[in-house]
């Protein structure tokens, strides 16, 4: 959970880059104002240095309830804060929002609050003290809330496999918390994946009890299904279950659409994927591997005589050829 201690700076220097930061967002900054901040930055390595924290702190806490936002950013070693600065740049957080710090290039918030977590392209295992096996994909975080009362894992972001394990201390509940209701393990392996209007659930094994957030009708997944949670309704989807095949490190694709494909292929890598609309529709089929995504592309526009164009390699597009 924690990030490597980088070297404090001066107090000055901080409240410099919280002033500059204030001044380029709120002011309509004219030419002057740009070439004086220019001036500064280029004046010595602590003020670049300063400068490069404040834009990657607001990347992490845009968007995380001001309360949580306080207490982390207060403790974070690299930043050695005073009061007044966490409570100045909170504010500014608050006001910019995620979009314009580019947080998906950022830590975001989600992963400082977790106990288990992993960056965009990496996926990790681990053994629960109970013996439940937890899976995490590509950017991805869970909290863990286990007591007395129950075995609870909160899905923060991302998307989560878990193997359930046996409880011998006792009959607590195993649990998984979204944004959009409750899953309750019935002795079963299953995934769960945060979506933008919902939690989609897969079960491979066993059951799953569904329940809304906002009081709708529970609902029993079984084996072989999915399922689609939202707040107010749990809905059983025609589909199979997603594949889990992430964790082997491969994506299976089926015929498939290119637009959707290149959209998850884009989940494991830094950058924009995007293809020209007139093959958007075109069917991909095959099993293809997580580890290396730019060589998966190479490969898939060979397969289908498509070319690659790169302006660099955080932005890639596929055209006809």
């Amino acid at each position: 959970m924690s990030d490597t201690a980088l070297p404090a700076l001066p107090g000055e220097v901080i409240d410099q880059a919280i002033d500059w930061a204030i001044r380029l967002t709120y002011n309509q900054a004219d030419a002057d104002t740009h070439a004086a901040f220019a001036d500064w930055l280029a004046l010595c390595d602590e003020h670049r240095l300063a400068w490069q924290r404040i834009q990657t702190l607001g990347g992490r806490f845009a968007g995380l309830p001001p309360e949580l936002a306080r207490q982390t950013l207060a403790r974070l070693p690299e930043a050695r804060l005073q009061r007044r600065q966490v409570f100045r740049l909170l504010g500014l957080f608050a006001a910019l929002g995620a979009g314009a710090w580019g947080a998906r290039e950022l830590t975001p918030w989600q992963r400082l609050v977790a106990d288990y977590s992993t960056r965009i392209g990496e996926r990790q295992h681990w053994r629960l003290d109970d013996g439940s096996r937890l899976d995490l994909n590509t950017d991805s975080a869970v909290a863990l809330r286990f007591d007395a009362e129950q075995r609870l894992l909160v899905l923060l972001r991302g998307e989560l496999h878990l193997h359930s394990g046996t409880d011998h201390d006792s009959q607590r509940p195993l649990r998984v918390s979204t944004r959009d209701g409750l899953l309750e393990a019935l002795g079963t392996r299953f995934s769960v994946r945060l979506g933008e209007q919902a939690s989609v659930l897969g079960v491979s094994e066993g059951a799953v009890r569904l329940q809304p957030l906002e009081g709708g009708s529970a609902a029993i997944a079984r084996a072989g299904e999915s399922w689609r949670l939202g707040s107010t309704l749990a809905e059983r989807l025609a589909t199979p279950p997603p594949s889990a095949s992430w964790r082997d490190g491969l994506l299976l694709a089926r015929e498939q659409p290119l637009a959707e494909l290149l959209a998850e292929l884009g989940r494991y890598r830094h950058g924009h994927l995007g293809c020209d609309p007139a093959i958007a529709g075109l069917p991909i089929s095959g099993n293809f591997q997580l580890d290396d995504i730019d060589a998966t592309l190479r490969f898939i526009a060979r397969a289908h005589g498509l070319r690659l164009h790169s302006v660099s390699r955080y932005w890639i597009r596929l055209s006809s050829a």
